[in-house]
């Protein structure tokens, strides 16, 4: 991976980066604050792509690209995560231990491990429902996340719900 810097006068500087599949990226900063973004392929006079960029657009890209809003999580967790964690809709019933309670109320997370991620009611979708405020209703769909046991408990404790 090459790098290089270069004044352009009276413009602003160049900086190029030699990716790994041998294309170009160069990045030009002009005095004004615009950015643009060239992709070169290797045999190539012209690039192959052109991305111009607000001096706040190319801040919150440069945001993006440190990992400072977002962290990828590694390829073992995630497939650690996805053998262990389980994300069911379940439809709540007129018989149901949980019709006209809070979650909080209801001591579902307590009772079977899983945890009400959001409440779907109608056309509306509450998301991260606050378990001593939320209520839940007869027809809602609760989306809950736990492991297959605690899903599992889930149902059983609900009573009147299906999946």
């Amino acid at each position: 991976m090459a790098f290089r810097e270069a004044d352009l006068p009276g413009v602003g500087k160049k900086y190029s980066l030699t990716l790994e599949d041998g294309r170009i990226l160069t990045l030009i900063i002009h005095n004004t604050g615009k950015r643009e973004l060239y992709i070169l392929d290797e045999e190539e006079e012209e690039p192959s792509c052109v991305f111009t960029l607000s001096e706040d657009e190319a801040k919150e890209l440069g945001f993006l690209l440190a990992g400072t809003t977002y962290q990828p999580v590694a390829p073992e967790k995630m497939e650690m995560f996805m053998r262990e964690m389980v994300m069911e809709w379940v439809k709540v019933g007129n018989g149901s231990s949980i019709v006209n309670k809070k979650i909080a109320e209801s001591q579902i997370r307590k009772k079977t491990g899983a945890s009400v991620v959001a409440i779907i009611r109608g056309d509306e979708m509450i998301v991260s429902p606050d378990p001593y405020e939320a209520v839940i209703k007869s027809g809602d769909t609760v989306v809950v996340v736990g492991t297959r046991n605690h899903i599992k408990k889930f149902l059983e404790f609900c009573g009147d719900c299906s999946t």
